[in-house]
């Protein structure tokens, strides 16, 4: 059992250098560092235990300090022959097509392209078409690292938004990739159909 805590711990340690998410690194190194006291007092082995308790203490540190650290979010409209748009897209080609599979720019009737900036970076790429009422969501995709769900919650839920999203009521997306629908269900979305998604719009 002893070794079995020790194995779980250094799993939970390596786990964390697989992500690239900061918050989440910090998270998992937590966690691996509160096991490694387990297994240091259960084996006596006393720098071992002085050693990871300094580890989490650093972490708990990093994750509080990120967790109060307020962010600015802000959206910014582009036209489709953007420079800035065509090399995010391939840029994050890859990563895009994972959790929208289906997704092509060209085959979007007249697209409405907004990047979602959080402290002035393009952090966000959002994508939909005017079906008034709705507002039909083609591409929500954010880069890996800022996967915190901020983003989405700005996007979605802030009542700043109302200018960009005038004049509709909801909005509607169709997944075809399990990860996309457990994200959209994440963000407040509710399946009315197999694979069809929608969320009112706050006024």
């Amino acid at each position: 059992m002893t070794e079995l805590i020790g194995y779980l711990a250094s799993a939970l340690v390596a786990f964390s250098l697989l992500t690239s998410n900061v918050l989440r690194l910090r998270v998992l190194n937590l966690a691996g560092a509160a096991v490694f006291v387990l297994y240091a007092g259960l084996t006596r082995a006393w720098p071992v235990l002085a050693v990871n308790l300094f580890v989490a203490g650093i972490d708990l540190w990093h994750i509080v300090s990120l967790k109060a650290k307020k962010d600015i979010f802000k959206l910014m409209e582009v036209k489709t022959d953007d420079p800035l748009l065509k090399n995010f897209l391939a840029y994050h080609a890859r990563g895009i097509w994972q959790f929208f599979p289906d997704f092509d720019l060209a085959a979007v009737k007249e697209p409405r392209c907004v990047f979602i900036l959080r402290n002035l970076l393009p952090v966000g790429l959002f994508i939909y078409a005017q079906e008034k009422p709705a507002l039909r969501v083609h591409l929500d995709y954010v880069a890996e690292d800022y996967r915190d769900l901020k983003s989405a919650r700005y996007l979605f839920t802030r009542p700043q938004n109302a200018e960009t999203f005038e004049g509709f009521t909801d909005f509607v997306a169709v997944s075809n990739s399990a990860l996309h629908a457990d994200y959209l269900r994440r963000v407040g979305f509710t399946e009315e159909k197999k694979g069809f998604f929608r969320k009112k719009i706050q006024a």
